[in-house]
């Protein structure tokens, strides 16, 4: 194994601490510091590079959790650790078309190495009464470490871990209107177990202070405590603990265009929730998808990774990308390559829905992979070559012959 040194490399007045990241066990990661005279509201170029040369990962190892039938698809994987091992939270549809399965479950998975993993069982199942969300329950592990190559583990508010979900009551894949719900555990989160959930919406899409661009529906969230060093100015955000990173749909109110944007929201106890003003802080204005935020803290930079679909120019429908921030208000886009994009045959229809963690040196990238028999499950890239996975979709189901 080649050993690698780690420098500090003065960069158009940016500090850079660099790691080469290409086969390297080094748990350095990452830092980059911005000057107090520097603007904020962009993002270097050659930052922009040194975040793609830190996260990229060349190699794809294939799938790690699969269905072992063509009437269920695995989505959204949400990464963590704790005593000592690794979990991973996913979402579970039950049906092999869009309208022929109930919805969104939420299921635990569990690793040594994030590589081999074994599912342990349900989080947030189906309900059997009327309540609002009782067909779907797709949940996000949420205060989960903001600082990259940090632990990875999972914090709590009032002695309790939360997650996040994509709620309904109609049947089908991702069928409207979806809110965003909330579930929190006392118990052991290495262990499946049913967790408890807020008996409505947390900040419905028909309330009065909903705005136009989640007015059709809301989809993935993810919340982060807000760093002590870190504090906006002039609005909600000001006296909150907890910040929340969403993505929803809606038509802009001047050109009629639908969309996914991403947008935030804050909070002072985790029950209560306002939404940023100057929502969507994300998206692009042609019809397309920009969705699933997941951020991660490089020094003073952070770090939006996100999913694209269906984007005019593209030579495949759904990929992984990023895009930097120092006030998480102005985002600069990554302009080069893709992170993950269709190239095999698991995933050559999509590759999207990004979960990064950098572990002993290696950057794992977890994602949806969707090939063009419509079978879904959770594959990873890395930045090392560690091999192939051994996991499998089941054989496609025959496709009916035309008449």
């Amino acid at each position: 194994m080649k050993r690698f040194l780690t420098r500090f490399t003065a960069l158009l007045g940016l500090t850079l601490l660099l790691t080469n990241v290409s086969c390297t066990r080094s748990t350095q990661a990452l830092r980059i510091i911005r000057p107090a005279d520097a603007p904020t509201d962009s993002v270097l170029p050659e930052v922009m590079q040194a975040v793609y040369d830190e996260v990229k990962t060349p190699y794809k190892y294939g799938l790690v959790v699969a269905p072992q039938d063509n009437f269920h698809k695995f989505d959204c994987p949400t990464v963590f650790r704790a005593k000592g091992k690794w979990y991973m939270t996913y979402l579970c549809y039950d049906g092999r078309k869009n309208k022929d399965g109930r919805g969104y479950e939420t299921w635990l998975a569990e690793s040594r190495d994030l590589l081999h993993w074994n599912t342990l069982g349900r989080l947030l199942s189906f309900g059997d009464d009327d309540s609002w969300d009782n067909s779907q329950r797709g949940g996000f592990a949420v205060l989960g470490s903001l600082d990259w190559g940090g632990d990875a583990s999972l914090g709590t508010h009032d002695g309790k871990h939360w997650m996040t979900y994509i709620g309904g009551g109609l049947p089908g894949y991702e069928t409207t209107p979806l809110n965003i719900g909330l579930a929190w555990t006392e118990g052991d989160i290495t262990q499946p177990h049913e967790w408890q959930r807020l008996e409505h919406p947390l900040m419905p899409i028909e309330a009065d202070d909903a705005q136009w661009f989640e007015q059709i529906t809301q989809y993935k969230s993810l919340i982060y405590r807000i760093p002590e060093d870190f504090r906006f100015a002039g609005h909600v955000a000001d006296s909150a603990s907890y910040m929340m990173f969403y993505n929803a749909a809606g038509r802009h109110p001047q050109t009629d265009v639908k969309a996914e944007r991403i947008g935030m929201a804050f909070s002072r106890d985790m029950l209560h929730w306002q939404r940023y003003p100057g929502n969507p802080i994300f998206g692009h204005e042609n019809g397309m998808i920009t969705a699933d935020a997941y951020l991660q803290r490089m020094g003073d930079l952070y770090v939006m990774f996100y999913f694209g679909a269906f984007w005019k120019g593209k030579p495949y429908d759904a990929f992984n990308t990023f895009a930097c921030s120092y006030d998480l208000q102005h985002w600069t886009e990554w302009q080069g390559p893709d992170l993950v994009y269709p190239t095999e045959a698991y995933d050559n229809w999509f590759a999207h829905k990004s979960f990064l963690v950098k572990y002993q040196g290696v950057v794992y990238h977890f994602y949806c992979a969707v090939n063009h028999d419509n079978q879904r499950g959770i594959a990873v890239a890395t930045s090392c070559d560690l091999g192939q996975s051994e996991v499998n979709f089941p054989a496609p189901e025959p496709k009916k012959a035309k008449q």
